[in-house]
């Protein structure tokens, strides 16, 4: 066991167990202190064994057969085991890092939306390009290729039958096949423009709410970030062996299915390291250059608000005075 492990959580918080005999077995955890033991916790594993129940086995189809690219699952979804994806997730961030703060016309356009100056609907093209673009300079979104990529973000709750729908009209497959086309096949361009960039157009639009209501110019762009940050409101982790884990009465089997509820977990904390997953072998590679991006947006917006505020009190008082001598 890990030093992680030897110093288990003892927050007094139950985790949600629903189990109905062998034919279901979920563990529902919103803690983060005990979200991050069981992450780290070497039996608990990203991939999802089809072979334990009928849940495990939809579940792993869903995800992993069905947002697989060229035969390989999207990186969110690969074994923790698979040490050609660490090494890979760990390039990919340090290669962000090398982008953060870098202007651009996206992130201008952002920062007009978010202050009020650009009322466009489609801001999810723009964050979709602003998220291609962090891996090739002549990424172009559409409105099309924004909705495919929407598609592919919103697979993993889609209703079954839907779902179905979507198949047999080949609806979902060409929604693969455009982001795949653009992305040039890149996995994590793929990944970034579809799951990824849905909750940032989400966090987005939350920026350009909170923005415009009272006391918006008292927020630091941490506080707005805290307030309108769109997390996964699930992330989803199977048991290799038996589990003994000290906040629960029973220990978790291979039949277990973990849902660590990401969202709520954050609501708690405030904490961007449980929004991301941060400081673990599952963290976000776009952990740092997000949060980086809408501080910057944030800011700016507000910059241009207080100039504007400060020419019409120019305005206001030049009139006061014209009108005052008149």
């Amino acid at each position: 066991m890990t030093d992680t492990l030897e110093t288990a959580p003892n927050t007094g918080v139950k985790p949600i167990r629903i189990r109905l005999g062998k034919l279901l077995d979920v563990l529902l955890v919103h803690d983060p202190e005990q979200i991050r033991w069981l992450n780290q916790h070497p039996d608990v594993e990203r991939e999802i064994d089809p072979s334990t129940s009928w849940l495990h086995r939809f579940i792993d189809k869903r995800l992993k057969l069905d947002l697989a690219f060229g035969g390989k699952p999207l990186p969110v979804f690969a074994s923790k085991k698979n040490l050609e994806r660490a090494a890979t997730q760990r390039r990919l961030h340090d290669r962000l890092e090398d982008l953060r703060g870098l202007p651009g016309d996206e992130r201008e356009q952002i920062t007009n939306y978010i202050s009020g100056k650009d009322t466009t609907e489609d801001i999810g093209v723009i964050v979709q390009q602003w998220c291609g673009r962090l891996f090739s300079s002549h990424y172009r979104s559409t409105k099309e290729l924004y909705e495919a990529g929407k598609k592919l973000a919103e697979w993993p709750i889609t209703l079954p039958l839907l779902a179905l729908i979507e198949k047999k009209t080949g609806r979902f497959d060409a929604a693969k096949q455009a982001i795949a086309d653009v992305a040039d096949n890149d996995i994590h361009c793929i990944h970034a423009t579809s799951i990824g960039m849905h909750n940032l157009a989400r966090t987005v639009r939350k920026l350009r709410s909170a923005a415009h209501g009272l006391g918006a110019t008292k927020l630091s762009p941490d506080d707005a970030i805290r307030m309108c940050l769109t997390v996964p409101p699930a992330v989803l982790r199977g048991c290799t062996q038996e589990i003994d884990a000290p906040f629960l009465a029973s220990p978790l089997t291979q039949r277990t299915l973990i849902v660590f509820l990401v969202a709520k977990s954050f609501e708690k904390s405030g904490d961007l390291d449980d929004a991301f997953l941060g400081e673990s072998w599952s963290a976000c590679p776009a952990r740092d250059v997000i949060p980086e991006m809408l501080r910057a947006v944030w800011y700016a917006a507000h910059r241009e608000e207080t100039k504007d505020e400060v020419v019409l009190e120019k305005i206001n008082t030049w009139s006061r005075i014209i009108k005052a001598v008149s």
